[in-house]
Order: structure tokens, then C-alpha cells, then sequence
């Protein structure tokens, strides 16, 4: 009992620290710096020599971001020469202040230009940056460097040691702890899910729950595709994970969207028997969220039971509910092929139910990373550009507050340009850093004074600050600024600095380099979010129309994960697009109208992407040359939504610059959305059925994103297929025997007076209040 709840309890921690990697950077900081610290303490080394140790322990988790551990060790080896010369040229042009802001440019220029090549360009920009700011704010002198490149050595051997060396960051551990935060989170979601099925007035509450929870599966899966492309050490191996991983995860989705469908028609008071099958459903999918739970052996077991005394109740429920148990079968298939919590699938499970596929081949990571190199060079110049003469503006401004702390406007400075692109995201990033140094500086002030007399209790503070700053998640900056604040202070009392003066000047530092940072970003080759935001669609819809093209190709040459992979790309591109709407989307956005219309566009998005990874999936499972007919009907409907794809591109590569004036769209969430689609289908689909839904969907999709975007979609001579209306028809007909134009005004004609099922879906995405009508 004790161990199960042991390993319940580590699961849960697991599955809010995605594979442990936010726990591992903060104990690669702390437990690098102590031991640094501990030895150089031990050699008898100045103060100056302790302070470099144990700041470049730190900097060694700010830089690095890779997740393969030997992609780590590869940085850190280059790191180490980087930093021992910027900290050489900091030191030794220190005496020369307009060389020293001159030199301190071209390196800013250099640090930022290099994140065109990745993680690892990003994190040599870090080491080289920060080096030569430890140089001016140590006021170290050319006398100083052997001692000081020495304590910088000995802080990357104790971050090597401390971190690699016991086997804390292998390969097989990381992803080991990210299965283990899918089947947590996938674990939520069931649980969720089997609650919303039975819920009464709280549907829409659980529902906007079950949505976020689904959300955080999604972030696991996509950390694990991210890890397997740049592990690359057995690759058949790894496709194969890959495929169950993306199996598992659209059955899980699927389940969720017909569970809030059927939420959505709760049953009567005296209807006992729908009541009775919802109880045995949700019974059924409790059972399948303790398959990976520790400590329940027989789980698989009693859901046999449970599926065996099924049937004797559902004969008698509704549609929607016959729906969900279709897609409990297809997740407990998923998860069985999964293995027990989330292991590697052995030959005698996994490929025992794949299809024969000879002609499988296995999946390239330079491939896999060719499609996202050019989006990733694209604007480092610019930003380059922006970067150096915000800091020249924060170098002459700081000068003229404090001429021994100007160095801290050019940090904040720095900051706020990493992970941004439009003058919105640098103002919103400024806000954060702005905010969390403020309270930061009132946290540390009242901490300082009251441990001020304490020296190793202020070495302990510190300490658990940094762990604060790197354990707390990313989108939460405000608060990893307020910890770098609360560690700055317990530094200065223990260098016997401190002082409320020191923490104000920190204040006006951070607000001069935030203000020269939206400046620039505003007047030096400006993008705005509206440009940002129309790049990133443009990028999200170049990957679609690849993935139709690639679905058309896998109907004759099986390259599932191929297909995969670019359904993985496409949620790359979508997560891009959502980074860049943030400061539209953001609840800051005094703009009501600019913001739900850009919310209503990721909506659309999101939905989209969730039936091109269903299309991914369920491809990955169709026999090769099954049925010509279906083949001949895929290869047409794919065709047709790459043709749409092509016209929405001219629509968001052309849009005017200004925002419309058109009314402010019903904002709901896509899971929804999903869930308001009418369903037509009778009896179980075949996979050839489910493909073909799936591009259909896909299609009707674009058709209300083109509305979306304030344009008419493509008139005419595109033909949709029966299956648009709903998921599967029980005698499906060509596709050529339900011909209808898709109107420009289908969106304002009354649902009844429409006649293809292509007008009242493009009507359901557009209007989910409707749907749920339907």
C-alpha cells in the first residue's frame, strides 16, 4: 500500500514536471553551484572566484535547453572555451568603458544572429553573454582571470559531475519520465471524462476542465515526439513508440469529443436505463484509467468483466452513448498496444496488431528537421538588429543612472527579446519582467533584513531561489523573474552590499532596459502581431498542405511515419501560431473584439489539427491496396482540401494590415467545436470510413477558417462527400452523386433551408451554439 501510493504521489509529480526536465535544470543549478561553492571554498579561493563558480553553475541551466542528455554534454563542452574568452575580454576591457559597451554590442549582435541554428545557437549566446556581464558585474581585472577562469572550469566539471556522471540525465531515464507523464496525464483526462459523463449541472464546467487537461496531454506527447527526433539512436524503435504514442493520444481525443457530445443531451429524470449506461460507461472508462496505475494487476481483468456485462444494457442507450463505447474499444486497443505503463511495445504486442508493412521505412531525423530550419532563421537578423540597439540605448541610459550597475538595463534588455518576435510579445514580455522585479525586489528586501545577520542561512535562501527560478514554468515569467530578484538580494547581503537603495536602482535598471526594448522593437524594423500572426498561419497551412500531400502518397507506399511526423510538424506550426497571438488572445487585451476573433481562429485551428492527426493515425492502420474505390475517393477529397489549402494561403499572404470591423465572433473552446459536429453515422466505421471523415472534416474546416478570415471561400466545382454531414454514412454513394457549390453566403443561410451537408458544417464550426441545436 505504501509503495503504490509512493509511486502514485511520484506520478502525479511527474505529470506537472513534463520528464522531470524543469526539476533537472533546477537540480543542475543548485546542486552544480553548492558543489562548485564547496570546492573552491575548499581551495582557499577569493570571494570573486566563489561568485563566478557558482553564477556559472547557474548559467549552464540557462543555456541549455536540449533534451537529449548527450546534446547536452555537447553543449557544455563548447560552452566552457566560449565563456573563458568572453569573461577574458570583459576583464580586460573593463578600464575602457566606450570599448567595452562598443565590444559588449558586436557580442550581442553575434549571440542573438546565432539562435538561427537552433538550441545549441541559442545556448552559446547565453554562455558568451553572460560571461562578459559576470565580468562587469564582479569588476574583475586582467590579474583576476587565471583565478577566475579556474572557478569557471571547476563549475562546469561539477555540473558534469553532479548531473551525468551518476546517471541522473540517460537517455532511457528522460524517457522513461516522459511516458510516465503521458500515462498521468492521460490518466487525468479519463478521469475526467468518465465524471463528465455522469455529471448533471456541471457538464460545462468539466467540460472547460477536460479541454485543459487535454491540452497538457497534448504538451506531453509533443515533448516526447521532440525527444525521440533528436535522440535519433534507434530509429525503427522509435517510430514505433511514436506511432502508439500519436495512437493513443486521438483515441483518447476522440473519446473526449463524443463523451461532451453525449453530455450535451443529458438524460430525462425517469429515463433509468440511459442513467444505468452512462454509470456502466463510466465505470468502464475508470477501469481503463487504472491500467497504467501502480498496484492494479487486475485492471485488464475487470474490464473484461465489465465489456462482458455491457452489451446487456447499451442495446437499450442512445446513439451517442453507442459512440463512446466505440471509442472506449478503440482507446483500450491504443493503450494495449502501449504496453503496461507506457513501456516500449514488444514485438508480441505492438506488431502483433499492426498490419503487414514491408515496405515501412523508418523515419529520418534530418528530414524531420529540414521543414523547420528555414522558419527558424527567418527573422534573426531583424532581431539582431533590434537586440543591439536597444542595449546601446540601455548602455548610454544606465551610464546615466548608476555608471557601476548599467549593466543590469542591458540584461533586462536582453531578456525580453528571448522567445519573442512581434513589438506585442516584447511589451508583454517587458509587463512580466517589469512586474516580477517589483515584487521580486520588496520579497528580497523583507527576507534579506531578517536573515541578514545569518550567513549560511542566506546561502541557503539563495539557493532555493534558484531552484524557484528554474522549477517554475516558463509561462509564469513574472514569477522566475521575482526569484532571480530574491537571489540578487541574498547575494548582495552576504557580498555585504545590500541595501533598499541597491534593490530601487534595480527597479529604474529593469525599467530603463524594458523601455529601450519595446522602443526598438517598435521603431527598428517593426513586426507587428497582426504580421506575426499571419506568418505563422501562413507556415501552419504550407504543413497541411504537405501532410494531405503525404497522405495521399502513404495510400501506396505506407510511410506511416512519415505521415506522423508531419502531423507532429503541422503541431509545431500550430503551437507557433499560438505564441504568436498571445498578446491578441491574452486576457490583458483591452481589445475585446481584436481578441476573440483571434481566439476564434486558433479555435478553428485547433480543430483542424486535430483531425489531421486522426488522419495520421488512422492511415497508419489501412491495408495496402484494400478497397480502389475508397483509394480513388481519398486521393479526390485530399486533392480538394490541398486546393483550399493553396487559396488560404493567398488569403492570409495578402491581408490588409489593419483589423477588420466585422462582429466579434461566439468565443468557445475547439473540444466544443469538435463536439457540435452533426452526427450521421450508423453502425461501426471501417478505417477506410474513418480516413475519409477525417478529410472531409479537415475541408469543411478551411471552409470556416477562409470565413474567418473576413474572406468567401472558393466558389464552386468542388465537390463534398456525403460523409461531410456527419461521421460515417451506413451506405456511402461517389462522392460525385452529392455535388453542390459551396456558396460565399453559406454562412448566413438558415440551417434548414440548406441542402448540402457541407454548408451546415462550415455553419457548425462557425457558430457551436447551433451545433449543439443539431
Amino acid at each position: 500500500m505504501v509503495a503504490r501510493k509512493t509511486a502514485l504521489l511520484w506520478d502525479r509529480f511527474a505529470a506537472v514536471d513534463p520528464g522531470l526536465m524543469r526539476l533537472a535544470s533546477a537540480m543542475r543549478a543548485v546542486l552544480g553551484a553548492a558543489a562548485s561553492l564547496t570546492v573552491l571554498a575548499a581551495l582557499g579561493q577569493s570571494d570573486t572566484a566563489l561568485l563566478a563558480g557558482g553564477f556559472t553553475a547557474m548559467v549552464t541551466s540557462l543555456a541549455i535547453s536540449d533534451l537529449h542528455p548527450r546534446n547536452q554534454l555537447i553543449t557544455l563542452g563548447l560552452g566552457a572555451p566560449l565563456s573563458l574568452a568572453a569573461l577574458a575580454a570583459g576583464a580586460v576591457l573593463r578600464p575602457y568603458p566606450f570599448t567595452t559597451g562598443i565590444v559588449f554590442l558586436l557580442l550581442i549582435y553575434v549571440a542573438v544572429h546565432a539562435r538561427r541554428y537552433g538550441a545549441r545557437g541559442h545556448g552559446m549566446g547565453v554562455f558568451s553573454f553572460m560571461a562578459f556581464f559576470l565580468a562587469q558585474f564582479t569588476g574583475a581585472r586582467a590579474v583576476q582571470l587565471p583565478q577566475m577562469g579556474a572557478a569557471v572550469l571547476v563549475a562546469f566539471g561539477a555540473v558534469v559531475a553532479v548531473c551525468h556522471c551518476p546517471g541522473f540525465m540517460t537517455s532511457s531515464r528522460v524517457l522513461a519520465r516522459l511516458q510516465r507523464t503521458f500515462n498521468g496525464r492521460l490518466r487525468d483526462v479519463l478521469r475526467d471524462t468518465a465524471a463528465l459523463l455522469t455529471a448533471g449541472q456541471d457538464a460545462d464546467t468539466l467540460s472547460l476542465s477536460l479541454g485543459r487537461r487535454l491540452d497538457r496531454l497534448h504538451a506531453a506527447v509533443l515533448l516526447i515526439e521532440d525527444f525521440l527526433g533528436e535522440r535519433a539512436v534507434d530509429e525503427a524503435t522509435d517510430g514505433q513508440i511514436l506511432r502508439h504514442i500519436s495512437r493513443a493520444e486521438v483515441a483518447v481525443q476522440r473519446l473526449t469529443v463524443l463523451t461532451v457530445r453525449a453530455a450535451r443531451t443529458p438524460p430525462a429524470a425517469d429515463d433509468l436505463a440511459e442513467r444505468a449506461a452512462r454509470q456502466r460507461l463510466a465505470a468502464q472508462i475508470r477501469v481503463l484509467r487504472h491500467q497504467f496505475t501502480p498496484g492494479t494487476p487486475t485492471a485488464p481483468r475487470q474490464r473484461k468483466q465489465e465489456r462482458e456485462d455491457g452489451p446487456a444494457i447499451l442495446p437499450d442507450a442512445s446513439a451517442s452513448l453507442q459512440d463512446c463505447l466505440q471509442g472506449i474499444d478503440e482507446l483500450a486497443a491504443a493503450m494495449h498496444l502501449l504496453g503496461p505503463r507506457g513501456s516500449s511495445p514488444s514485438p508480441t504486442g505492438a506488431a502483433a496488431h499492426e498490419p503487414a508493412t514491408p515496405q515501412t521505412r523508418p523515419f529520418s531525423v534530418r528530414q524531420y528537421r529540414e521543414a523547420d530550419s528555414e522558419d527558424r532563421k527567418r527573422g534573426t537578423t531583424r532581431q539582431a538588429l533590434q537586440v543591439t540597439a536597444a542595449s546601446a540605448l540601455s548602455i548610454l541610459g544606465g551610464h546615466l543612472l548608476s555608471p557601476d550597475h548599467w549593466y543590469w538595463a542591458v540584461v533586462a534588455t536582453w531578456v525580453v527579446f528571448i522567445n519573442t518576435e512581434s513589438t506585442g510579445e516584447v511589451l508583454l514580455q517587458s509587463v512580466r519582467r517589469l512586474a516580477g522585479t517589483v515584487l521580486g525586489a520588496v520579497f528580497g528586501y523583507g527576507l534579506a533584513t531578517l536573515a541578514g545577520p545569518y550567513g549560511p542561512l542566506l546561502l541557503v535562501l539563495l539557493l532555493v531561489c534558484m531552484f524557484g527560478m528554474f522549477y517554475t514554468p516558463s509561462d509564469a515569467y513574472w514569477a522566475v523573474t521575482f526569484f532571480i530578484t530574491g537571489m540578487l538580494s541574498m547575494l548582495l547581503a552576504l557580498l555585504d552590499t545590500f541595501s533598499a537603495d541597491v534593490l530601487v536602482l534595480r527597479v529604474q535598471e529593469t525599467a530603463l532596459g524594458v523601455s529601450c526594448g519595446v522602443l526598438a522593437s517598435a521603431l527598428v524594423l517593426p513586426i507587428t502581431v497582426r504580421r506575426a500572426s499571419d506568418e505563422k498561419l501562413v507556415h501552419f497551412l504550407l504543413v497541411l498542405r504537405r501532410l494531405l500531400h503525404t497522405t495521399t502518397r502513404s495510400l501506396s507506399t505506407d510511410s506511416t511515419t512519415s505521415l506522423i511526423r508531419a502531423a507532429h510538424d503541422l503541431d509545431q506550426a500550430l503551437e507557433s501560431f499560438r505564441k504568436a497571438c498571445l498578446p491578441l488572445t491574452h486576457r490583458l487585451n483591452h481589445q475585446r473584439g481584436r481578441r476573440d476573433r483571434a481566439r476564434h481562429l486558433l479555435e478553428l485551428l485547433e480543430a483542424g489539427a486535430y483531425h489531421a492527426r486522426s488522419l495520421a493515425a488512422v492511415a497508419g492502420h489501412l491495408p495496402l491496396g484494400d478497397d480502389a474505390e475508397y483509394t480513388t475517393r481519398v486521393i479526390s477529397a485530399a486533392e480538394r482540401a490541398q486546393e483550399r489549402t493553396t487559396h488560404l494561403i493567398r488569403i492570409a499572404s495578402r491581408r490588409p494590415g489593419s483589423a477588420s470591423r466585422s462582429a466579434r465572433p461566439k468565443v468557445t473552446r475547439a473540444l466544443s467545436l469538435l463536439s457540435g459536429e452533426r452526427r450521421t453515422r450508423r453502425g461501426r466505421p471501417s478505417p477506410q470510413q474513418r480516413l475519409l471523415f477525417h478529410i472531409n472534416r479537415l475541408d469543411l474546416t478551411l471552409i470556416a477558417l477562409a470565413q474567418a478570415l473576413d474572406s468567401p471561400a472558393p466558389a464552386a466545382e468542388h465537390t463534398v462527400s456525403p460523409f461531410a454531414g456527419g461521421e460515417v454514412s451506413s451506405a456511402p454513394s461517389p462522392v460525385t452523386d452529392t455535388t453542390a457549390p459551396i456558396s460565399p453566403t453559406a454562412a448566413h443561410t438558415p440551417p434548414s433551408a440548406r441542402t448540402c451537408p457541407a454548408d451546415h458544417a462550415a455553419d457548425t464550426a462557425t457558430s457551436p451554439g447551433r451545433a449543439a441545436a443539431c
